[in-house]
């Protein structure tokens, strides 16, 4: 079952309503769901193997470059054949949704198996380099994934990384759609993303990877403490310098390939293996043990003219008393640094950090489980020893309300412009279609003016004034006859039958919007995933409530697409 909880935009539909609408596989049971559709265990019944099926909301078939897109991206990932990487077998749409046929694996995220926690520099080689060999993978097959983090690798049972949830992921030749700025991860989403969508290429993929190795290596990220690793965690230097350079804000200033990045953790690596130096061991040479460091030298001591070895004997055994008195008792008040270790512990293989739990196939941005049980032999780096102030610390502050960390007004002003801008073949249809309406409503009322025997001059005097108002209020009819015009024949059924029209034009609209509504609270969804794990309930809230007014407020989503103040909205338009 999924480790985070489903979302009321999306209801994931029960397995065995699922098994008709997929005849060649057997839908065993729900492994996650998200506000971007929900992940099951499934069974291909003709090569008896175990698959990941995800389904994405009905939503997303309705929507012709999505669509478009899907496909794309489907065909381009299933030509991926990495063992770092998550293989796509097929897609396609049933039932009115679309869906994709993934590789199924059985283990958790390096998230859930290691955040908050600063992992064994080795370690963090091994994991990161993978990751980067099986993204220089994708981008040599015109693939960028957009969404790298912790979440989004999987550990195998062998752990052994893959990358997976490749929803954002895009073909390098095909240009991005507008509005796709809006998604990905705060922290790990490189600059360019949101301020020029339309250059990101292969590199901020790079800045991702950057972020995530200071964050495996310090149990940190970089916004919340931008100190080079090696100051925080005392690891080796060289790390500041790949950090640094993957997530340079300049996209020119960063590894030139994913590749590039692992070969100098490579040297990093390889440097660490060299330093441990075998010591030979008695009677034969290159016997594996440890480096034995030389004994110290004995000072030499220069004997007393016409003394006898036994007063000396005496002599020396004295002083290495004395000596040995002193040390124990200066020992005793200030104790021992420890060494800080070389490499991991000769504990296991490691694999043994991966817990053998339910499967996931990490696509879906989960939350933590704050009583997740993490290995007990997990290779944790140690951290620095506190430094002893002598003096009390004063009491912490109390907390204080604290504003959103996230840009949440600039999030919302991004993503309604993107709706704006998926919805404008609606308004322009809607726009046109009002202003016809309007325009023989004019004439018709003109028409029926021109029949009056008597005040016709000032019957039209004010009719004239009332449609320019009118037109200049949105070509909208009103609901009521101004009491000028209540002179004109019939004025009342004629009212009564362009209102009617003009309210079919509304409706329509609002229809034709009630998808892009859909996708704009779903994008707003996944956006709450992803601050679940950056600690900003004020953001959370803020997005949530705006999820609430679009649900409840009929009026509200289309005020937003007509760029009028939804403030003014009248009540009468909540949903009940």
């Amino acid at each position: 079952m999924s480790d985070s909880p489903a979302h009321a935009g999306f209801q994931a539909p029960d397995p065995a309503e699922l098994n008709k609408l997929f005849p060649g596989y057997e839908i065993e049971s729900l492994i996650a769901t998200g506000g971007m559709g929900a992940v099951y265990c499934a069974v291909q019944k003709s090569l008896d193997r175990i698959v990941a099926l995800k389904i994405l909301p009905q939503e997303f078939s309705k929507d012709a470059a999505f669509c478009e897109g899907f496909e794309a991206e489907a065909k381009a990932m299933a030509r991926l054949n990495h063992p770092n990487l998550i293989g796509v077998y097929d897609f396609g749409e049933a039932g009115g949704m679309l869906y994709i046929i993934m590789e199924f694996v059985k283990g958790k995220s390096i998230y859930h198996s290691a955040h908050g926690r600063a992992i064994d520099s080795r370690e963090v080689i091994r994991l990161v380099s993978a990751v980067c060999d099986g993204l220089a993978h994708a981008h040599e097959n015109g693939i960028i994934h957009r969404d790298i983090k912790p979440s989004n690798i999987l550990l195998d049972l062998n752990a052994q990384p893959k990358i997976g949830d490749f929803g954002l992921a895009r073909p390098i030749e095909r240009k991005i759609q507008e509005g796709e700025e809006i998604f990905g991860t705060p922290h790990y989403t490189a600059p360019e993303v949101v301020n020029a969508p339309h250059s990101v290429d292969y590199r901020a993929d790079i800045f991702s990877v950057g972020v995530m190795l200071h964050e495996l290596l310090t149990g940190k990220l970089p916004a919340d403490d931008p100190r080079p690793p090696s100051a925080i965690v005392h690891c080796d230097r060289r790390f500041d310098v790949i950090v640094r350079r993957a997530t340079h804000n300049n996209p020119a200033g960063r590894y030139s390939s994913a590749a590039e990045m692992a070969k100098d953790l490579a040297v990093i690596a390889n440097s660490a293996a060299k330093s441990v130096v075998r010591a030979p061991a008695p009677g034969g040479r290159g016997h594996a043990g440890p480096r034995v460091a030389a004994p110290l030298q004995p000072r030499r001591v220069v004997k007393a003219k016409n003394s006898s070895g036994f007063p000396a004997f005496i002599l020396l055994l004295a002083v290495v008393t004395i000596g040995a008195g002193v040390y124990f008792y200066r020992s005793s008040l200030v104790p021992p640094e420890k060494p800080m270790p070389a490499g991991p512990s000769n504990s296991g293989p490691v694999s043994a950090i991966i817990p053998e739990v339910s499967s996931s196939t990490g696509d879906l941005s989960e939350e933590p489980d704050p009583d997740l049980d993490r290995p007990s032999d997990l290779k944790v780096a140690p951290k620095p020893r506190p430094i002893v102030v002598e003096e009390p610390e004063e009491p912490a502050p109390e907390p204080i309300a604290k504003q959103p960390k996230f840009d949440v007004p600039g999030f919302f002003e991004r993503a309604r412009n993107i709706m704006r801008g998926k919805a404008k073949p609606a308004i322009t249809s809607r726009d046109s279609n009002l202003r016809e309406n309007f325009s023989e409503f004019g004439v018709k009322l003109e028409r029926q003016v021109r029949k009056l025997e008597s005040g016709r001059i000032q019957v039209m005097g004010a009719l004239e004034e009332n449609l320019k108002s009118w037109a200049e209020d949105g070509s909208q009819i009103p609901v009521e006859v101004d009491y000028d015009l209540s002179d004109i024949p019939d004025v009342d059924e004629i009212f009564e039958e362009f209102l009617g029209f003009q309210n079919k034009i509304e409706d329509s609209f609002q229809q034709a919007l009630s998808v892009h509504s859909a996708t704009y609270i779903l994008g707003l969804e996944k956006q709450i995933e992803r601050l679940q794990t950056e600690n900003d309930p004020a953001a959370i809230a803020l997005i949530k409530q705006e999820i609430e007014l679009t649900k409840k407020q009929k009026g509200y989503f289309v005020a937003l697409m007509l760029g009028l103040d939804p403030d003014v909205m009248d009540s009468s338009d909540d949903d009940e």
